[in-house]
């Protein structure tokens, strides 16, 4: 697992527990997209007390510390995903929809947008889909 990850939960008070270390260790291995089912199913083999409440709650602290993004997919089933950029820079991310590679890219075409139509913007966010060199 690796060490941004420890650092942006210990950054946000969070305690590294053996089950926040499996799931990190999980989307370290596999490198793709998973959705809160894989995760528990996964869980469940080591950890007899593994509630799927407890794996959302978990996907959402490391989202909320910037070490999983939220991916939509196709029937608007939500996935997870390991957010490789550390740097705290404003990015996206392309999918690959046939394998669930996630990459992190960097350009936006809207880096200093104020306000659409009258809309004061505070924040977006962009998920581009495509399909990676392995899977073409």
């Amino acid at each position: 697992m690796n060490v941004e990850c420890i650092q942006k939960l210990r950054k946000g008070h969070f305690k590294i527990t053996p089950k926040r270390r499996a799931i990190l260790e999980l989307f370290d291995k596999k490198d793709k997209c998973l959705s809160p089912e894989i995760i528990w199913t996964h869980l469940k083999k080591t950890f007899k007390q593994s509630g799927f409440p407890s794996v959302y709650r978990n996907l959402e602290i490391f989202v909320k510390q910037g070490i999983l993004f939220r991916v939509e997919r196709q029937g608007r089933k939500r996935y997870y995903a390991l957010c490789h950029d550390h740097s705290g820079h404003h990015h996206h991310h392309i999918i690959c929809v046939e394998c669930g590679k996630a990459d992190v890219f960097p350009e936006c075409s809207f880096p200093d947008i104020k306000s659409v139509k009258g809309y004061k913007i505070l924040n977006h966010s962009m998920q581009i889909n495509g399909i990676c060199k392995d899977c073409q």
